[in-house]
């Protein structure tokens, strides 16, 4: 029996965290439970109480409900609208939204939407950037272009740098602001830029919302406050960062587009039975909340505060996220960020992902090739402890 030949392109690459799990075995065995893990991007701290409560309430409450509704309830889907207009002042109505299973399922299925497959049809994915564009990408037949995320451009895209050829083939446009790993806030000017592009092409703008509540100065635009983006862009949001929520695994989908709205909506209806009731009360109630965002803010403010002095101490360049948990951090002049993040791991007890693992080489030019990243999940205490071992490093 054989597979579809696409599927080669995603199972013959590794998982980019397997490597660092490997060594990470070692350092567990050594380092036993004072092992400090800023590896995955995996949320340490409770889902808010009230959140809680009311996931606890439902599962009583709809004891016969059946199966949900594919693209969501009513109640749901209005809860989005209704935060989508407070944070942004976007306007929205229930039949542009669709519950999602957080925005991982939408990343990978999306490119299979609109590329052609094995016809030479080209997504454009920020570099680094979040693994289910790319294989996403490769199942749906397409062919991935990777647009560096580099320092000298602050970490932002460069669409003038795009040739020709590939802006012609190109049917895609994931976009990830605040941006993962580099921490970058784009500005209106940049989102505005990216709008025309693709409106100029007849591009499908997918904009990768999920971390727009975490930042550190300016609040983040969504992409749908930027004039020309409801003829060519989708969000994807999810409460997995925002509100603690990773183990419920619960987002949306929206659009202006009503083309895109009721396709995203008419494939979900064939192919997924839908989020359970329960965990879509307990998002609505997330998404009523803004309290517990201002709090989960200010820690990670500190937790980034705790460590950034310690790793400048041993050589490393970092600044201050402006969104995000993360910290991307340039290693120090004669380390490659695998050599690093192992020293890290086995010298310290501390967990990283080298910045190579979660980037891909373009153009001759592998962006994460000198950048180690942090994600700042661990408790303000044991981000201190951290620290003082980083202090200690020769």
């Amino acid at each position: 029996m054989k597979a579809n030949a696409n599927l080669q392109g995603i199972l013959g690459q590794p998982y980019p965290f397997d490597a660092v799990d490997a060594l990470k075995r070692k350092a567990v065995q050594k380092f036993g439970e004072k092992l400090i893990d800023f590896g995955i991007g995996d949320p340490t701290d409770e889902t808010p109480a009230e959140i809680r409560r009311k996931c606890r309430a439902a599962v009583e409450g709809w004891k016969s409900s059946g199966y949900p509704a594919s693209i969501g309830s009513i109640e749901f889907r209005s809860a989005v609208c209704k935060w989508m207009a407070k944070r942004f002042g976007v306007s929205l109505q229930p039949d542009e939204v669709v519950a999602t299973y957080g925005a991982k399922y939408a990343c990978f299925h999306l490119p299979s939407y609109f590329v052609n497959p094995n016809k030479g049809e080209v997504v454009l994915i920020t570099n680094p950037g979040y693994p289910p564009y790319t294989d996403g990408t490769l199942l749906a037949g397409g062919t991935p272009h990777y647009l560096n995320l580099l320092p000298e451009n602050d970490f932002l895209p460069r669409f003038d740098a795009i040739e020709k050829r590939v802006a012609e083939k190109a049917k895609m446009l994931f976009l990830n602001s605040p941006n993962s790993p580099t921490g970058a806030v784009y500005p209106k000017k940049k989102l505005k830029e990216a709008v025309d592009f693709c409106n100029e092409r007849g591009i499908v703008l997918v904009s990768d919302e999920c971390y727009n509540e975490l930042y550190f100065g300016e609040k983040p635009l969504s992409i749908l406050q930027i004039q020309g983006a409801d003829q060519c862009a989708v969000v994807l949001n999810s409460l997995s960062k925002r509100s603690m929520m990773t183990g419920y695994a619960v987002g949306f989908f929206a659009s202006k587009n009503p083309e895109l709205a009721k396709l995203f909506a008419a494939v979900t209806r064939k192919s997924v039975q839908g989020v359970a009731t329960f965990i879509q009360e307990a998002a609505a109630e997330a998404w009523g909340d803004e309290k517990h965002t201002k709090k989960m803010r200010r820690v990670y403010d500190k937790r980034i505060d705790a460590l950034l002095p310690a790793l400048r101490h041993i050589g490393c360049e970092a600044r201050k996220p402006a969104g995000t948990f993360y910290i991307w951090a340039r290693v120090p002049e004669g380390n490659t960020p695998m050599l690093f993040s192992g020293r890290l791991l086995l010298e310290a007890g501390i967990n990283t992902v080298p910045g190579n693992l979660i980037s891909h080489e373009s153009g001759g030019v592998n962006p994460g090739g000198r950048f180690v990243r942090f994600a700042m999940v661990q408790s303000v205490e044991r981000t201190k402890e951290a620290a003082g071992r980083l202090m200690k490093l020769e």
